[in-house]
C-alpha cells in the first residue's frame, strides 16, 4: 500500500507543479508581449508562438480549423451552448479523471485524496484546476464538442426496436462465462478433452487461448446475453458446465458458464427515457468523427504554415 500511495503522490506532485513553479512579476504581466524574464532576459510572445508552431503547428491548426467549422455550422443551424453547460461538462470530465487517478492510486474516497494532496501542499480546488490544464479542457474546445453533439442530435432518429435492443443489452439476462479460443478444430478438440479429464479451465485459457484479452483474465469474458451467436449455443447450460466447440469468425470457442444474472424487474416503460439518452449518446459518438471529416472535406480551407 505504501508503494501505491507513493505512486499516487508522484502523480499529485506532477499535476500540482503544472503552472505553479513559475511566478511572473507585475512588470512581466503588464507587458503582454513578454511571456517570461529569465535572469533579466526577456522571452517574447512571438518566440513562444514560433516554438509552439514548430512543435505542434499542424496539430494545433487542425484543431482550430475544426473548431471554426463547428462554430460556423452552429450559427447556420442556430445552435448554441451556455456557459453553464460548458462548466458542467468540464466539471464532469475533471471528476472522471480524478476518479481514475484515485483508482490507480488505491485511494478509497475524497478524504484520502485530500490527505495525499496536503503532502504536495495542494488544495482539491487547485488539483482540479491543474487536471483541467493537464488534459487541455479549455472552454473553447469543450464548447466546440458540445455544439457538434447538439447539431448531430438534431439529425438522430431512434426507433422503438433500437430501444428494445438497448433494453435487452442493458437490463436483459446476462451470462458470465470464461472462454478458450483456438485457431483450429483439432486444437479445440484436444483442449476440450483435457478439460473433460480434469484440466484447470483458467490455466488452459491463459496458456492456450488465442484471444489474449480474455486469456490474460483466465478466459473471463465480458457479460453477454443469450441471443447472440455464442449466447444461443450456451443458453441451456447450467453454472459450471462447459459447452461443446462453438465456431465463430474469431475461431473455435470452448465456453464455461460461471453465473447467470437474471433480467431486471424494471419495465421497459420505466426506463425508456434513460434508454433514449443512452442510444442518442451512442449514436452521437459513432457519427461525430465522420461528420467532422465531411465538414472539413466540403469546406474551402487555405493554410499558411511553414513546411
Amino acid at each position: 500500500m505504501k508503494n501505491i500511495a507513493f505512486t499516487f503522490g508522484a502523480i499529485v506532485f506532477t499535476l500540482g507543479m503544472i503552472g505553479n513553479n513559475v511566478i511572473l512579476g507585475e512588470d512581466v504581466k503588464a507587458d503582454k508581449n513578454v511571456v517570461a524574464v529569465v535572469n533579466g532576459e526577456e522571452v517574447k510572445r512571438d518566440m513562444l508562438a514560433d516554438l509552439l508552431i514548430d512543435m505542434y503547428g499542424n496539430e494545433g491548426l487542425g484543431l482550430l480549423i475544426r473548431r471554426t467549422l463547428v462554430k460556423q455550422e452552429s450559427i447556420k443551424r442556430n445552435v448554441t451552448v451556455t456557459e453553464e453547460e460548458i462548466a458542467e461538462r468540464i466539471g464532469a470530465l475533471v471528476e472522471g479523471q480524478i476518479k481514475q487517478q484515485m483508482k490507480k492510486g488505491g485511494l478509497e474516497d475524497e478524504e484520502a485524496l485530500k490527505r495525499e494532496l496536503e503532502k504536495a501542499k495542494l488544495t482539491l480546488d487547485q488539483y482540479k484546476k491543474n487536471i483541467q490544464k493537464r488534459f487541455k479542457l479549455s472552454n473553447g474546445q469543450v464548447e466546440a464538442e458540445l455544439l457538434a453533439e447538439k447539431i448531430i442530435k438534431k439529425t438522430i432518429k431512434i426507433t422503438d426496436e433500437e430501444l428494445r435492443e438497448a433494453y435487452e443489452e442493458q437490463l436483459g439476462e446476462k451470462i458470465l462465462a470464461r472462454q478458450i479460443v483456438l485457431r483450429t478444430s483439432r486444437d479445440a478438440e484436444r483442449n476440450l478433452e483435457r478439460i473433460k479429464t480434469g484440466a484447470d479451465f483458467e490455466a488452459l485459457a491463459k496458456k492456450e487461448s488465442v484471444d489474449r484479452n480474455s486469456a490474460s483474465r483466465g478466459g473471463k469474458m465480458r457479460p453477454f446475453g443469450p441471443k447472440g451467436t455464442i449466447g444461443k449455443e450456451v443458453a441451456n447450460l447450467k453454472n459450471g458446465e462447459v459447452s461443446k466447440i462453438i465456431k465463430t469468425d474469431s475461431g473455435y470457442h470452448i465456453i464455461k458458464i460461471e453465473k447467470r444474472i437474471p433480467r431486471s424487474m424494471k419495465k421497459f416503460s420505466e426506463v425508456k427515457e434513460d434508454l433514449v439518452k443512452l442510444v442518442t449518446a451512442q449514436k452521437v459518438q459513432t457519427r461525430i468523427s465522420p461528420w467532422l471529416l465531411n465538414l472539413t472535406e466540403s469546406a474551402e480551407i487555405t493554410t499558411n504554415l511553414p513546411e
